[in-house]
């Protein structure tokens, strides 16, 4: 398990601990959609939460981190919980596409500061942190609602990582779309029907956005590039989201290259686009 996983993981404990305890700055806020929007009501919880951990490493030396979580986090949604969209949100926290299973993180939610997966290591709450020859780790999470129409709601989620001794930090944009007529979050497999095209409109979209031609980007052996694992829907357009080193330098930083309507002709929207995915996009090529 990665250290940013980690970070994550760690965070997530602190507003797991805050969740059912109101005496951690967690409120109640309720959101009363438009009109002609198919939610009637959504309740969230803000959530605001430090938590600092200490870790003896291999060469027995204290580590500190400093980890802070912050969320408007889904508690109801139309009237009902939400649990596909939380355990979304939990995925995208914990970049767990690479994570083969949940319920390891279910576990070190319910146990926290017990956590030994990791190098077979414990780390301690702790009520102090210091930053001892630089050896002070931080992470941050923050999980916002960017946007609602009548149809889908946007999550974004920020993190930072920086491992202590580490040249810089890392940073991550994930996002979440979820579908408020099927309760499920949107995968990109269910939008997309020609992953061959996706990826020859996605070179057009980051030549237009940000002027990278192929020897610009990191591109594999075998001349394709990567399917991304963040994408985003805003209105008619798809968003195609590479984080830090995917396909660039830590220097170009994340990709966010949106698909416009007009950039396709219309034979191509209905090669990429999946009925469902048209449906979601509002597009309708006659």
């Amino acid at each position: 398990m990665n250290k940013i996983l980690l970070f994550a993981l760690m965070a997530i404990c602190a507003m797991w601990s805050s969740c059912g305890n109101n005496s951690n700055g967690s409120t109640a806020t309720a959101v009363n959609a438009p009109k002609n929007a198919d939610t009637t009501l959504c309740q969230f919880s803000n959530i605001d939460v430090d938590k600092q951990f200490s870790y003896i490493d291999e060469d027995g030396d204290t580590l500190y981190f400093d980890n802070s979580f912050s969320a408007f986090w889904p508690q109801l949604i139309n009237g009902k919980p939400c649990p596909n969209l939380q355990q979304a949100l939990f995925r995208a926290m914990t970049d767990s596409a690479g994570l083969d299973q949940l319920d390891k993180v279910i576990d070190f939610l319910t146990n926290p500061g017990n956590y030994t997966d990791y190098d077979a290591k414990k780390f301690t709450p702790v009520t102090a942190v210091k930053d001892d020859e630089g050896k002070l780790s931080t992470s941050e999470v923050d999980v916002i609602m960017q946007s609602m129409t009548d149809r889908l709601l946007l999550y974004h989620l920020g993190t930072y990582s920086y491992m202590a001794g580490g040249a810089h930090g890392i940073y991550a944009n994930n996002y979440v779309t979820y579908d408020l007529k099927t309760e499920k979050a949107v995968a990109l497999e269910e939008i997309i029907a020609d992953t061959t095209l996706l990826r020859d409109v996605t070179f057009k979209a980051i030549k237009q956005a940000y002027d990278y031609d192929k020897d610009d980007l990191f591109i594999p052996d075998n001349g394709l590039l990567p399917l991304p694992r963040d994408f985003y829907i805003d209105g008619s357009a798809l968003h195609v989201v590479y984080q830090v080193y995917e396909i660039a330098s830590y220097a170009q930083g994340m990709i966010d290259a949106p698909i416009y309507p007009h950039m396709l002709k219309p034979e191509e929207i209905k090669r990429l686009y999946t009925p469902y995915g048209m449906e979601l996009l509002d597009l309708s090529i006659e």
